[in-house]
Order: structure tokens, then sequence, then C-alpha cells
């Protein structure tokens, strides 16, 4: 079991390894030009901001801040990859953007339409987080027919930093076994093997199942590094049960 969390735990931080032996910590590569701002994509609009050596990135109107990994693609193209390995945005050598989303997997051209600010996570109470558990086990319940609990380790509870990662960390991890389980054959395969999840801290961001709850960690003293994003947390529900995410 041990070995099974590693190999699966490995698949939530598959970004920052290739981006490691990409090289892009060298700071002779061409992505200071993609300048922080609101860029528009068809109907899709959404916020990118720097995070030392990556990138934020919000849908306007939804709550899920994702890292972007910034890398190399064929042909000088520049890529910004979300956690769970997947393309999000290109850039030309000449600068043209290209924005890729799961209604539009093909991409639409993107523009910059405004500035931004660097969106931060909001101070939660422990009340908040206990209410946020529940909202979105009924969720679950309601939407996906899945009878699980959600709760967060006391360890998560006791320091407001570490809360709001904690907090963060549940609410992509809902997401995550929402998006996950639209997949009927997925949705049932998790239901018989998981009733629970579990928040809790480690020294890297990976999912594991013991005694059919499934544990989900981040790492607080690393910030938006040190969680999965809802991309990755569905990703890596695929590669465990063996039954592709969407």
């Amino acid at each position: 079991m041990r070995a099974f969390a590693l190999l699966f735990g490995a698949f939530l931080v598959c970004a920052p390894a290739v981006q490691a032996q990409a090289g892009v910590f060298d700071s002779g590569l061409r992505f200071s030009d993609i300048s922080p701002g609101t860029y528009q994509a068809g109907d899709t609009r959404f916020t990118l901001d720097r995070y030392q050596n990556a990138f934020l990135m919000r849908y306007v109107g939804q709550p899920e801040i994702f890292v972007l990994y910034a890398n190399y693609g064929s042909m000088g193209v520049r890529v910004l990859q979300f956690d769970s390995g997947g393309t999000a945005i290109q850039v030309t050598g000449w600068g043209g953007m290209t924005a890729y989303t799961d209604d539009h997997p093909e991409g639409m051209p993107t523009a910059k339409v405004g500035d931004s600010t660097a969106p931060v996570l909001a101070a939660v109470s422990v009340a908040q987080i206990q209410g946020a558990a529940d909202d979105e086990a009924a969720h679950l319940t309601s939407s996906r027919g899945l009878k699980i609990s959600i709760q967060a380790d006391q360890a998560t509870l006791n320091e407001g930093a570490v809360r709001a990662l904690a907090y963060d960390t549940l609410e992509n991890a809902a997401r995550g076994i929402d998006r996950f389980t639209a997949n009927p054959a997925a949705r049932n395969v998790f239901g018989q093997r998981v009733t629970a999840v579990r928040i809790a801290i480690a020294d890297r961001p990976y999912i594991r199942i013991a005694d059919k709850v499934l544990i989900v960690t981040f790492n607080p003293r690393t910030g938006y590094f040190g969680r999965a994003s809802s991309k990755a947390i569905s990703f890596a529900l695929g590669k465990m049960f063996g039954i592709p995410s969407n």
C-alpha cells in the first residue's frame, strides 16, 4: 500500500518534475513577456498572474485557483501546464496566445483585455471548513449518488494560514471527485472503494486509500505549490482506478 500511495502521489506533482527537467528555472528563458492580466478566449475570461517561477490562473466566476507551470513545446512554443500535465495555454514565438478548456480542447485564440489582481486565499474559520465539508459531501450525494463523509484533520485547523490551504484543498478534492465520477463507471467503482475523504498535512500533495478512506494531502509550507488542483486529483483518481478521467 505504501508503494502504491507514493506512485500515485507522483501523479499529483508531475508538472513540477517536468518543469525542473526542462530547466525553466533558468533566467534566460523568455517567459517574462507573458504579462499578468485578464484574458478573453471566446466566451471564457480568466486572470493570469505571476507566482514565483510559475503562474496563477483563475477563470472569472469560478473559485478555483490553478497553478500553471512554464515549459517549452515543439517549435519553440511556450506552454503553461496544469499540475495534471494538461496544457492550459500556448504562446508562440511571436506572442500569439491560445487557451485550452474542457469545452474547447482544440484551443481558442486569446487576447489580453485588462489588468488583474493576484488571487489571495481568504481567511476561514474552523466552522467554515466544517460547513464546507458537509456541503460538499451533500453535493456529491445529490449530484453523483455518493454516500461519503468529508473531514479535515485537527492539525489542519489550528493556524489561520494552514486552515486557508486546508479549505482550498478540501474544495479542490471535492471538485476533483465530482469531475472524476461524472463517468458512470468511475462513479460505481469510487462508491464501492471510498466511504470517506480526509484532508491531511504531508510533505507533498498525494492521494491514497486506507480502509475505504481517501486521504488527500497538502504541504502548507509551500503555498499554492503544496496542494493539488481538482484536475490533478481527478487525473490521479483515474490512474488509481484504471478509468480515464474526463
